[in-house]
């Protein structure tokens, strides 16, 4: 029978409300025990009045419970059932004798109703409520008393409140048995679901931990990677550009033409990949500096002036600038000579022959306080399927042709693209037909930018003179053989001549010796590093020297770990000769402000 009522009630059912099981408790409750006291009155020849009040109220009784059971209205009927119960009440008063009779024991027992189906909040209205009724009950009790009905003897009234005691006493023990067996039930399914999920954070947080961890270990990884493949190609890249500059056969400018796209097609390979790390961890950073719009798009673009496929495909890049298009810029130029580097690839490789055409111009509705360019790449290619565009974006797809033919390649660069893009304040869309060529259309937002320091130019066309224009005492601190004499000739080539030691104790040792202007310091040296030599050099009341961070470290962390330990300015490897060229007159005019200082 338990079990049968356990079932019926659902009080073992832990996904049903307690709420709902109250509801469901009282009003089957009230029906079995107004039920028994049914049967009682009848047996002692109570009034059929009396009776009446009771079948009705098993009636009403029925009905809220199928309610609550089985439509899920446990809320909608609970002000209807205890109204009805309560207008039965009064009703009967007058035929159960007044005080006299069972009607206190009645109203009590309807007090306890309200207490568990009326929310705490209105519980203090329904007392006064139903003490108000009790009141008015009383005084016309009192001064009407001819509408009381009298029993027919003491017996009938003594077996009356006996009946009414049972009828109470079953009500309250089938409501509080109920009750407790619901309440003991949920209360252990709590305790198993709440052991659950202490069990199961437990593991998250392991498994958070393990995460991490191997996050930390990919990381360390790809830096490591970056050191270790950047060091040498600095070496290759640096060197390249300086036998670049010297006499050369036809045969060997060919040779040396293709170790330096081949070495810079590698270096964009790891930065590649070092990027979607650094996206995929949500620690890709733009950086601003000033730039000049044609300068930046001629430099690009003469990047690919030695492509072989370009002279074999019989390929021509067409750059157009709209007369109104600002020339001085402020914003991370690298990132957007990355985006457009990386659509005009795919434009070589997704081309046979023809124009590809690279426009470059001032959007119209700009964005307060910005300058919003808009840039164009088309080609007249093989053109992208239409089913293929929204995989465009997507790291490591790949695409195919109208031959079915898939372009091989590591699908990073559109990502990588993608997502610059968006973090410049703008979008990229493409258009594209099959064997009608591609369009690639994007717009970031960039602010005003301030003309560049000119470098005058040398009567004798000798770049050495530029150690004369802007004359420099310059140590380098760089553990790599093949690095140092990379340095030398670089800065040999410009007209300086530089000291050269292995690790940041000898940095010390020499700045002990003679004062510097600028020292390139390598970050990662055996004995003590660059960050630490550093940290000691700005603790030293000599005279304090400029100091440019020199690594194959390129994240963002490295380059505030380098700033934070004093460093002045930050170059990634490979460091080309352009670069040194370029940056040469801001670096004197950060010594010119170290010196002030002093």
């Amino acid at each position: 029978m338990k079990n049968f009522l356990n079932h019926f009630l659902r009080l073992n059912d832990t996904t049903v409300p307690l709420e709902n099981k109250l509801s469901d408790i009282v009003t089957f409750g009230t029906f079995v025990s107004v039920g028994v006291g049914l049967i009682q009155n009848i047996a002692i020849g109570i009034h059929w009045f009396v009776n009446s009040m009771l079948g009705g109220t098993m009636l009403v009784s029925v009905i809220c419970f199928y309610l609550s059971r089985y439509k899920n209205r446990f809320r909608q009927i609970r002000p209807y059932f205890l109204a009805t119960i309560g207008a039965f009440l009064a009703i009967s008063w007058f035929a159960n004798y007044g005080v006299r009779g069972p009607s206190l024991v009645l109203m009590a027992m309807f007090a306890v109703l309200g207490a568990l189906l009326i929310k705490k909040r209105n519980n203090i209205l329904f007392f006064i409520a139903l003490a108000f009724l009790s009141t008015v009950l009383l005084l016309i009790e009192l001064y009407h008393p001819e509408t009381l009905r009298v029993y027919q003897s003491d017996l009938q009234l003594q077996l009356d409140l006996f009946n009414t005691y049972i009828f109470g006493i079953v009500f309250l023990a089938l409501t509080i048995s109920f009750f407790k067996s619901s309440y003991e039930e949920d209360r252990e399914a709590l305790i198993q679901t709440t052991e659950r999920l202490e069990r199961s954070q437990e593991e998250i947080l392991q498994e958070k931990e393990k995460a991490e961890k191997a996050e930390r270990a990919k990381t360390e990884f790809l830096a490591n990677m970056s050191h270790e493949i950047r060091t040498p190609l600095n070496s290759i890249i640096g060197t390249a550009d300086l036998l670049n500059e010297t006499e050369l056969t036809p045969r060997q400018q060919e040779y040396l033409e293709t170790i330096s796209i081949s070495s810079r097609h590698l270096l964009g390979l790891v930065s590649d990949v070092l990027d979607m790390s650094r996206i995929d961890q949500g620690r890709l950073f733009l950086e601003s500096q000033d730039f000049q719009l044609t300068s930046l798009m001629d430099s690009t673009l003469k990047l690919f002036s030695n492509e072989p496929k370009i002279s074999k495909k019989q390929l021509t890049l067409n750059l157009q600038i709209a007369p109104n298009t600002p020339e001085n810029l402020r914003g991370d130029a690298y990132r957007l000579r990355q985006v457009i580097v990386n659509l005009v690839s795919n434009a070589i490789k997704f081309s046979n022959t023809g124009t590809i055409e690279v426009k470059v111009a001032k959007k119209a509705v700009q964005v307060p306080g910005k300058i919003c360019i808009v840039f164009e790449v088309k080609d007249h290619g093989v053109g992208i399927a239409e089913e293929d565009l929204p995989k465009l974006f997507r790291p490591f797809s790949e695409i195919k042709t109208a031959t079915q033919h898939p372009f091989k390649g590591a699908g990073l660069g559109l990502a990588i693209t993608h997502t610059i893009v968006t973090m410049m304040g703008g979008e990229i869309k493409v258009e594209s037909h099959l064997n009608q060529g591609s369009t690639f259309t994007f717009c970031v937002q960039l602010e005003a930018g301030i003309p560049p320091i000119q470098i005058p130019e040398n009567s004798g066309g000798e770049e050495g003179k530029l150690a004369d224009i802007y004359p420099l005492s310059i140590l380098v601190a760089e553990d790599n053989i093949l690095n140092q004499k990379l340095i030398v000739r670089i800065m040999e080539h410009y007209g300086y001549h530089i000291d050269i030691v292995g690790n940041g104790k000898e940095v010390l040792q020499k700045l002990a010796q003679q004062d510097y202007d600028l020292i390139f310091m390598d970050v990662q040296m055996p004995e003590l590093d660059g960050i630490g030599a550093t940290r000691a050099l700005r603790q030293l009341s000599t005279a304090q020297p400029y100091i440019v961070a020199m690594t194959a470290a390129a994240a963002p962390e490295d380059q505030e770990a380098c700033f934070a330990a004093g460093m002045n300015d930050y170059v990634v490897k490979p460091i080309s000769m352009t670069k040194i060229r370029s940056l040469i007159p801001k670096w004197k005019e950060g010594v010119r402000e170290m010196k002030g200082e002093r």
